[in-house]
C-alpha cells in the first residue's frame, strides 16, 4: 500500500519531533601545497536538527594500534531531504565522526539514516 502526499508529508514533520540534538555537518577540502604535499581542511556545511544513537554491534572488544578498544559505531537520523554523504563529518557535542555509509534506498522515506564511526 503507497502513502499519498499528504500522508507522507505529515509522518516526515512527525519525525522532526524525534530529532532533540542539533549536529554540524562539515565538508572536506584538500589543498595541494608546492611541494606537492596534500593537507584537509573541514567546514561547516549545515547545521540540523538530528538524533543521534549508538549502534550496538555484538563484536566485542579489538585491537588496534596494539591496544584494546570497543568499537563505537553510532546512527544519526536527519532529515529525509538532507544532504550529507560518505565524505563528510558530523560533530555532535564536542564528539566528531566520519560518515561511513548513508541509508536512502527505501520508500516511504520519512528520515534519513547515517551510520557513523566516532574518531578518537
Amino acid at each position: 500500500m503507497s502513502l499519498s502526499a499528504l500522508e507522507l508529508s505529515q509522518l516526515r514533520a512527525d519525525a522532526g519531533d524525534y530529532m532533540p540534538d542539533t549536529c554540524v555537518i562539515y565538508g572536506r577540502t584538500i589543498t595541494i601545497d608546492s611541494m606537492g604535499g596534500q593537507s584537509e581542511d573541514w567546514t561547516a556545511a549545515a547545521t540540523v536538527a538530528c538524533r543521534l544513537a549508538p549502534l550496538m554491534m555484538n563484536i566485542g572488544e579489538v585491537i588496534n594500534a596494539a591496544q584494546l578498544v570497543s568499537p563505537t559505531h553510532w546512527v544519526l537520523t536527519v532529515a529525509h531531504d538532507q544532504a550529507i554523504d560518505a565524505t563528510q563529518r558530523v560533530t555532535k557535542g564536542g564528539d566528531t565522526y566520519q560518515v561511513e555509509r548513508v541509508e536512502d534506498q527505501h520508500s516511504n522515506r520519512t528520515a534519513r539514516r547515517v551510520y557513523l564511526r566516532r574518531l578518537d
